[in-house]
This record gives C-alpha cells, structure tokens and sequence, in this order.
C-alpha cells in the first residue's frame, strides 16, 4: 500500500527545474513579481509597520532581507514578515475562483527567506516555488469542507503551511526521509482554523490582523522545513487515515484523490490561481469589476450617483460594513471599497490610508450602497465556486445602469496580462524603493532563471 503523504513527498523530492515548461517557469515568474510586489505594498501599512518594528526590535544573525524593512534577520522571521506583509493590503494571488487561500503569501516568501540565506540560485527559487503550489494547494483542495461545517469553523491558512514547508525544503534539497518530516512537522504545528471568529460582527470588531493568516503558516512550514534538514522527526502519515490532517484542520471531509489528481501534468499555478486587481477580498471582485464598467461607460461621477445596489453570494453579504474601525476593516467592507472604485483611487496602499479612511466624502458616498443577497447567483457559488455579482447604479436623474460579472477580472479565465501585473509592482515598489531599484528588481525577476544568487535581487529590496 502506498500512502498519500509517501507519494507527494516523492513527488516533492523527484521534481526539477529542468522538468518544467517554459510556459510554468514564466507564470511563476509573474507570482514572484506579484507577491514581492505585494510585500513592499503591505510593509507600508499599519500590519506592515506593526511587524517590521517588532521583528526590527528582535533583531538576529542577518540571513534574509526582510522585503521594504531595511535590514537582513534570521530566515525564519523574514519569512513571517515577509509573509504578512504579503497579504497585508489582500493584494495577493488566490487559490481558485471561489479564494480558498493565499497560497503565494505562505509559499514564495518562504522560498526567498530560504533562497537568499543559502545562496540559491533563480532556478532553484522557481522549481520550489511551482512544486510548493502544485502540491500544497491540491493538498487545500483536499481538505475544502462541507458547506455546513463551513458556516462553523474554518481556517484558510493550515494547510499553506505545507506550500511553506515544501518551498523551503526544495530549497534546502531535502532527502526523502528528511521531506517526511518536514511534512509531518509542518502539519502538526500548522496554524489553527479561525475564520468564523475573524471579528465579523460589530460587537467583535475590529477585524483581526492575523486574518487568513499567511504569516503564521509561512514561519511554521520554513522551520519545518529546517528543523527537518536537522534531523528533526515528525509524523510520516500527517496527512493519512481518518485522524490525519484533514480533521485535524477542522473539515468535515477529504478526498485523497485530489491531492494527486494531475500531479506533474495539470499546472495548477496557471490552471486554478488568480491574481488581484483590486486591493480587497477576493469575493468582493466581480462586483468592483460592475463599478467600473458602469461608471467607466457611463462616465459616471460620484456626484452623479443617488444609489448602488450590489447583487450577489452569500459571503458577500458578510462585508456589507459602514462603521470602519481599522484598515483591515476596509479591506473587507465592499461600501467602502466600491466607494474607492466610483472615485477612481489607484488600489494598493493608498486605498487604506489615514486620510482616506477618515474621509467625508468617502463615508457619504459608500452610505449609498448596499448589498442584497441573490439566491442564484449564490446557488452557483456553492455549486461551482463562481463569485458572481450583478449591479445597479442609480442617478441623480433616476437612471438606472446594470452589469453582471460571473468571471472577475484576474481569474485564470479572465487573466490579468503581465503588462498589467508589472504595473501592480512598480506602483507598490514606488512607495519603498528607488525608481533605479524598482527597475533592477523588475529586470531581475524577469531573468529569475539566470539568476546565480538570490542575495542578488533581494539586496534590492530591503528598501
């Protein structure tokens, strides 16, 4: 008998740069560019300034950079910083349409923290940052519980700390047994489910800043992944039986033969992931994507709009919030983001700044807008994981304009063009670096694949 997490370890350890086709190594470039793009926008937050200090503070022997920070520290804490700050503004890639998780802001920090300390080379960056996302997100598939426990517990980041431990012990190039116990270190101090108890409601609020989280899996699967090449021992069947990582998770259900399904055949990081054009909630997108093509073809004004009413699934209905307490609030309220798109704010970390977020004019405006809930267009969420919406914008002059969007933009289907995704970069990169060093970290992702040492494109980062 063959069990699950013998034959993804094998698969881990078999695979190569030189496997990969040329299309993959070029998608993982742009979730590299995306997600360091990502950590320079959040380390400009009010997340991203809470752990810089306190990781600043700490100090330690100077291994990896932490991304916009300044300073080199130990691998473990650049890879929590750095992943934090990642998805610090939710700007970053998410794990099929329906956002089952952030899996860049746990996997390619990871893989950067480990890379720049042990000198590795692009091509080792890439091939554990494609292993990491082929075989810890059919891992999240797995695992993705019944609707109804849904509504009970959840937590989007246990299992991205097997994506850690993986890109980080490619990099480290562990031996089989040593990949065992990397995994069964990584499931057994994976972070514990907390989605229902992010502060959702008004009497728990503000929202909490650990959110999905990707930090916390991103340092626990990194020193997994270490303690693992040291000798460390975990449990070699974490991810088997009826008591193994799946429960342990707080699902309901596993079905083992999505984990392999594909494997080395079927990319998911071209297939299934997608990238954000908007600063906020995945689920909020297609409805912003409704904003824009009503107010763009109708050359609407703020001052124009009497009434918005967003159309849309379940979970959306969840961030209808107008009493902001904190930025993390905003990124999860679709008045206020929607607000920001009618207003033609640039999304990245201007979007939650002090002066926005205390605005007049953006409080009165989201005011505006509400969210119904549409039974059928939240039937095929749960069916299909769609995250479709339908929109109605209301005049001054009782006009009223509509759009529906069943695919947003960014979904594998409806793909952001690498254009665009460098654009995303250098307008976060802007806020921290120089436009020189913008300009060699562009070009040496570009290049990943020549690049000799890591150390290289991350002295460029620091900030």
């Amino acid at each position: 008998m063959t069990w699950i997490t013998e034959r993804l370890v094998q698969y881990t350890h078999g695979t190569s740069f030189e496997q990969l086709p040329l299309a993959i190594v070029e998608r993982a470039k742009l979730h590299i560019l995306d997600s360091i793009g990502c950590a320079l926008g959040g380390s400009q937050s009010v997340i991203g300034r809470s752990v810089l200090q306190t990781f600043k503070a700490m100090g330690g022997e100077p291994e990896a950079s932490l991304i916009g920070g300044g300073l080199k520290v130990p691998a473990i804490h650049a890879a929590f910083v750095n992943g934090t700050n990642a998805n610090a503004l939710d700007f970053d890639d998410t794990y099929l349409s329906d956002a089952i998780g952030h899996p860049g802001s746990s996997t390619i920090p990871a893989a950067l923290a480990v890379a720049e300390w042990k000198k590795a080379t692009g091509r080792d960056l890439i091939n554990a940052v494609v292993t990491a996302y082929e075989v810890g997100n059919r891992i999240g598939l797995a695992i993705q519980p019944t609707k109804e426990r849904l509504q009970k517990v959840w937590g989007f980041g246990t299992w991205q700390t097997f994506c850690a431990a993986i890109a980080a012990s490619k990099v480290l190039n562990l031996d089989c047994d040593q990949l065992f116990n990397a995994f069964g270190v990584a499931g057994a101090t994976a972070p514990l489910p907390c989605t229902q108890k992010w502060g959702w409601n008004l009497t728990e609020r503000p929202i909490h800043w650990v959110k999905e989280p990707t930090g916390w899996p991103c340092w626990a699967g990194t020193l997994a992944a270490i303690l693992a090449a040291n000798g460390f021992i975990g449990n070699r069947y974490i991810l088997d039986g009826e008591n193994g990582f799946w429960i342990m998770a707080g699902s309901d259900r596993c079905n083992y033969q999505k984990m392999t399904d594909g494997l080395g055949q079927d990319y998911l990081i071209v297939n299934d992931m997608s990238f954000k054009p908007y600063s906020c909630c995945r689920w909020q997108h297609a409805a912003l994507d409704c904003i824009a093509q009503i107010t763009g073809n109708q050359r609407l004004k703020p001052e124009d709009i009497k009434k918005i009413v967003i159309n849309s699934f379940s979970w959306v209905m969840t961030q209808e919030v107008y009493e902001l307490k904190s930025p993390v609030d905003a990124q999860f309220s679709i008045p206020y983001t929607a607000a920001m798109v009618v207003l033609g704010h640039e999304p990245g970390p201007g979007w939650y700044s002090d002066d926005k977020l205390k605005s007049a004019e953006i409080a009165a405006l989201s005011a505006k807008i509400t969210v119904h809930l549409d039974p059928q267009l939240d039937h095929v969420y749960h069916r299909e994981g769609e995250q479709a919406a339908r929109v109605e914008v209301i005049t001054i002059r009782d006009e009223t304009f509509s759009a529906q969007v069943r695919i947003p933009r960014g979904d594998p289907r409806n793909p952001l063009s690498p254009a665009e995704l460098k654009a995303k970069f250098i307008h976060q990169a802007n806020c921290v670096l120089s436009r020189k060093a913008v300009d060699q970290a562009v070009d040496l992702i570009e290049n990943l694949e020549q690049l000799d040492d890591i150390s290289t494109l991350m002295a460029t980062l620091k900030g």
